[in-house]
C-alpha cells in the first residue's frame, strides 16, 4: 500500500504489490489453467507465475475497482504504469491486458481471444505471467 489515492481507496492508500486471497485466489488459479491449456492447444510452453508481477496485477486490480477506473495508466503517478507496478513489486514486465465485466475465467480469457492483441499476449513468447482479479476487473501482466 502506497501513500497518495485520488479516489476512493480505503484510508487513502493505493493498493500495490498485493497477494489474492479467498475468492480471487480461486479465479486467479483458474484463469492460469485455462491460459496454460489455451497455449497447449496452441503448442506453446505454459506460463510460470512469477510472485512479483501477480502482485502487481492483483494490486491494479484492487485499484481499478477501488478507484472506479478502467485503464493500463492509473491515476496515481507512482503507480501510472504496468512497468511502475511490476518494478514496485520487485519485478519487470513487458505486455498487460486488462479485462472488465466478466464474471467468469473463462470470459475473461474469451474476451482476450476475440481481440487480436490481447490474444498475442496470450500466446506471447514470455516466460512468466502474474494474474489478479477483484470484483469484475481481471488482468494478466507478462514478461
Amino acid at each position: 500500500m502506497l501513500p497518495g489515492a485520488t479516489g476512493n481507496e480505503p484510508d487513502g492508500m493505493i493498493p500495490v504489490c498485493c497477494t489474492p486471497g479467498g475468492v480471487d485466489r480461486a479465479l486467479v488459479d483458474e484463469l492460469l489453467v485455462l491460459v496454460n491449456d489455451y497455449r497447449a492447444t496452441n503448442g506453446l510452453e505454459p506460463y510460470a507465475v512469477d510472485p512479483g508481477l501477480e502482485a502487481a496485477m492483483q494490486g491494479h486490480c484492487l485499484h481499478m475497482a477501488s478507484h472506479d477506473f478502467f485503464d493500463h495508466e492509473a491515476p496515481e503517478a507512482v503507480v501510472a504504469s504496468p512497468w511502475d507496478r511490476a518494478e514496485l513489486c520487485g519485478s519487470s514486465a513487458s505486455a498487460e491486458n486488462i479485462a472488465w465485466g466478466n464474471d467468469t475465467a473463462a470470459s475473461a480469457l474469451e474476451q482476450w481471444m476475440g481481440s487480436p492483441g490481447h490474444n498475442a499476449n496470450v500466446l506471447g513468447d514470455h516466460a512468466r505471467v502474474g494474474i489478479g482479479h477483484s470484483g469484475d476487473y481481471w488482468g494478466m501482466i507478462f514478461d
